[in-house]
């Protein structure tokens, strides 16, 4: 149950995050907007850090998975996510965000040893996607955009988001999350600030409302919260399976639009909702349990030539 309401709080702030981030960019830089928010994200988590006496990495190996992680992840991932979401939608950077669970699926498939692909994962991973697709598939929030390069590039972010997460699962598990996103987010700004200040203008970035709430927001619950939450699921959960979040997270998006903003939902809201559900059915259920019927398939037939 506590894992459930986890992953839903998760659901819930990554769903927003798109939009905030959207609004944030129209009174600030793409890059000094990151910046700031991680900033603010490394002294909320450096001070629970401290306060809770955790345990820094003693191993070289453990520096290094976490340096190379931590560059894709909150470099390589939200620079591009900050950069393109001022040439495409929200609506937009979320569909395509949403092909982070096939990357991940690869990813674990050949780097973690109980994360294979099966046929029910793949088609759920299809449905789950073509969901997301459905979803923006018509209304007033149908993605958009006039760069005709930004899709492509946009795809660099769950590219380099999907092998963050198999690294971490597979190398960091057994670190302390607070302390493993300090140093991640650490070494995403000592990258975002230096590309900042050569390319932007500190001055464009406004200090109103907008911006500071954006930043606040993104940096409290966008990325304190929601990456200690995600890391510390990653310790009992399949990579895999909570990357289908992402699937979810549109969903979120078209709710709270719905909600917020009094756009109307269309029969492509509803369609979209539904397959995504039963995507995330498929992987987490019906797949899990083909792949226990098949280890207890095995084992019995384990014993059988054992007897013999």
């Amino acid at each position: 149950m506590v894992n459930f309401l986890l992953i839903a709080s998760l659901c819930v702030v990554w769903g927003a995050t798109w939009v905030v981030i959207k609004i944030g960019l129209s009174e600030s830089p793409p890059f000094y907007a990151a910046t700031f928010r991680f900033v603010l994200a490394v002294g909320i988590l450096a001070s629970i850090a401290a306060y809770r006496r955790s345990a820094w990495p003693r191993s070289r190996s453990v520096w290094m998975w976490t340096a190379i992680s931590g560059v894709l992840m909150y470099f390589g991932s939200y620079s591009v996510v900050y950069f393109v979401e001022q040439y495409i939608n929200a609506a937009l950077a979320a569909i395509l965000f949403a092909s982070f669970p096939f990357f991940v699926a690869v990813g674990a498939h050949f780097y973690l040893l109980h994360e294979r692909l099966t046929a029910l994962k793949i088609v759920g991973l299809v449905v789950g996607f073509a969901g997301v697709v459905a979803l923006f598939s018509g209304g007033a929030t149908a993605p958009s955009t006039k760069a005709w390069w930004a899709p492509g590039l946009m795809l660099l972010s769950p590219l380099c988001a999907a092998i963050s997460s198999v690294i971490v699962k597979k190398h960091l598990t057994k670190e302390d999350p607070y302390v493993l996103n300090v140093i991640q987010m650490g070494l995403g700004i000592l990258l975002l600030f230096p590309l900042a200040f050569v390319i932007e203008d500190l001055s464009s970035f406004k200090w109103n409302a907008t911006s500071i709430g954006a930043v606040v927001f993104l940096g409290s619950f966008g990325s304190a919260f929601a990456f200690v939450t995600l890391y510390s699921l990653m310790k009992k959960m399949a990579a895999s399976r909570l990357s289908l979040i992402a699937f979810v997270t549109p969903v979120v998006a078209a709710l709270l639009g719905w909600w917020a903003l009094d756009e109307t939902p269309t029969w492509a809201t509803v369609a979209g909702a539904a397959l995504v559900l039963l995507g995330i059915y498929i992987v987490n259920i019906l797949a899990e349990r083909d792949k226990t019927i098949a280890i207890e398939a095995a084992a019995v037939e384990a014993i059988d030539c054992r007897e013999t």
